[in-house]
C-alpha cells in the first residue's frame, strides 16, 4: 500500500456504533448535565446585587475595584498560561491532550460561562461573596 491510499483511505468502522471513547465522552457530557441541573436547583430565585453608590465622589472607589478586578484576572492568567505551556512543552504526553483542550475552550465565548459560573458560585457560596 503506498504512501496516499493509506492517507487517504476511508476508516473502516466493522459495524461499530460507538466505541468506548464515544461511550465516556456521552457519560462525562450526561455527568456534566446532571451536575449543572443540582446546581440549578440549588441556586436562588433572585440573585442580589450589591448597592451601589450613585454619588461621583465615589467613582474613584469604583475605578480602583475595577483595576483590581482587571489585575487580578491578569495575575491569573498569566499564572496559567505559563503553568499550562510549560507541562504541554515538557512532555509530549500532557501536549497531546492539553492543546486540543485548549483549542476547544478558546472557542467558546466567555459569556456563554458567565451564567454558569454565577449560578454556580450562588449555590455554593453567599449571594455577597458570590456576585
Amino acid at each position: 500500500m503506498t504512501l496516499r491510499e493509506r492517507i487517504f483511505r476511508a476508516p473502516s468502522r466493522d459495524g461499530v456504533l460507538f466505541s468506548s471513547s464515544d461511550v465516556i465522552v456521552l457519560l462525562i457530557i450526561a455527568v456534566v448535565i446532571y451536575l449543572g441541573a443540582q446546581l440549578a436547583v440549588g441556586s436562588p430565585e433572585v440573585v442580589q446585587g450589591p448597592n451601589i453608590n450613585l454619588d461621583p465622589a465615589a467613582l474613584p472607589y469604583y475605578a480602583l475595584l475595577s483595576i483590581g478586578r482587571m489585575l487580578a484576572a491578569y495575575i491569573l492568567s498569566l499564572a496559567f498560561s505559563i503553568f499550562y505551556g510549560y507541562a504541554a512543552a515538557r512532555s509530549k504526553r500532557a501536549e497531546r491532550w492539553l492543546m486540543p483542550l485548549l483549542d476547544i475552550l478558546q472557542s467558546v465565548p466567555i459569556l456563554s460561562f458567565l451564567p454558569v459560573v454565577l449560578l454556580s458560585l450562588t449555590a455554593i457560596l453567599p449571594q455577597g461573596v458570590a456576585v
